[in-house]
């Protein structure tokens, strides 16, 4: 067996059967996207298929494959547990069969379930080109199937694709002010607000209001998320993070997303849990590693944190940040000629740094090297770095 796959059933064994299965899951669906085939399908092979998603992924490797009686196959058990879900990607699959009569039946199928996707997709698929144009296409009367609700906030994704912010506003404004419960045209609404004047109190405003209509919708809560972060109110972030995963665990990077919701509200333990949760999985992802880095460094471990920096820039050794935060955990560490090294290669990658200067001052002044040290503060305060003032002041006069 992989050797990847057994760290993942060890550690997640900890948690139980489920946790495991979904562990193996996220695992196939990493590799997939790595285009690792081999790796992904044998994750999947660990694991029975009574979940839905198990299958839609097996499936969606076959379909990469062009294997497509696999594919069908999968696809077929991901109907029987979640009903409808893939039956737009059958559509696809029976379309590079040549098979039109299935093809017409899933779209059909398609065009009137919960999963319907937008008609420009329907529409531009190239799977479908075999058939498009026939009489059978014409017969699907596709625009027939969206509302005009629906046309509206297509029109409105399309605008703002093209940059004009504006226009998609006006049409999610005048959708809302004609429903006040259009739950998509109040989400569609607040993301694009966002783009155009950073406005996040009504952007959250607006996000409650859709989940306040349907609790359940995923994207709802991550965004909801995302802006409880990005306006620093870390509790109520981690609390729509994990509701977002609950409602949909098979986003990878939600691992990741809460352990640093976690970390901000200084739950250092629950935040390395899921930072090792999502490294069994990505274990070469730099932010995962600087994280777990910054955390330690944080608990005052700086040992640790030093070998979690030192494996992020193994993978990446032009990351400055995680050049900066290794210096500086050497520094605590009182491994001040380690710190300057790092400090000086950051240095390299941007010259105009005035903390890089003023750190890399301190661990001159912690080797005895005071002339030296002043150097370096002088260049940190020429590009307004003001903590190296107070050093300027104290020790270069």
């Amino acid at each position: 067996m992989n050797k990847f796959i057994v760290f993942s059933l060890l550690f997640f064994s900890l948690t139980g059967f489920a946790q495991k299965d979904l562990s193996l899951i996220l695992s196939a669906d990493f590799y997939r996207a790595q285009k690792d085939t081999t790796t992904a399908l044998a994750y999947l092979d660990s694991i029975s298929h009574k979940n839905y998603y198990a299958n839609f992924v097996e499936a969606e490797i076959f379909y990469g494959m062009d294997k497509w009686n696999k594919a069908v196959r999968y696809y077929k058990q991901t109907n029987a547990l979640k009903p409808h879900y893939a039956d737009f990607e059958l559509a696809k699959v029976y379309a590079k069969k040549e098979q039109s009569d299935s093809v017409l039946f899933f779209l059909k199928e398609h065009l009137i379930s919960e999963y319907k996707k937008m008609s420009f997709t329907v529409k531009t698929e190239p799977a479908f080109d075999f058939i498009r144009g026939t009489k059978e296409w014409k017969s699907l009367s596709i625009d027939d199937s969206y509302s005009k609700e629906e046309k509206a906030l297509e029109q409105a994704i399309y605008y703002k694709e093209k940059n004009e912010i504006d226009l998609a506003l006006d049409i999610l404004d005048e959708l809302i002010a004609d429903n006040k419960k259009n739950d998509e045209a109040l989400y569609y609404r607040a993301k694009f607000i966002i783009v155009l004047n950073k406005d996040y109190k009504y952007a959250i405003s607006d996000l409650k209001k859709a989940i306040k209509i349907n609790d359940r919708d995923y994207k709802y809560h991550h965004l909801l998320a995302d802006f409880y972060f990005r306006t620093m109110k870390y509790k109520k972030a981690l609390e729509s993070y994990l509701l977002a995963h609950q409602f949909y665990p098979y986003n990878l990077n939600d691992y990741l997303n809460i352990a640093k919701a976690y970390y901000r509200t200084a739950e250092y333990g629950k935040a390395i849990n899921y930072i090792a949760r999502f490294t069994s999985i990505d274990s070469r992802n730099v932010d995962a590693l600087l994280l777990a880095g910054q955390i330690y460094y944080d608990k005052g471990d700086y040992p640790s944190s030093i070998d979690y920096l030192t494996n992020a820039i193994n993978i990446n050794p032009r990351r400055i940040d995680v050049l900066v935060a290794r210096g500086k955990s050497y520094l605590e560490n009182d491994q001040y000629a380690w710190a300057g090294r790092d400090f000086n290669i950051a240095l390299d990658l941007d010259t105009q740094n005035g903390e890089i200067w003023y750190l890399k001052g301190l661990a001159f002044l912690y080797q005895g090297k005071r002339d030296e040290a002043c150097k370096y503060f002088k260049k940190a305060s020429y590009l307004n770095y003001y903590r190296a003032d107070e050093y300027l002041l104290k020790e270069c006069q």
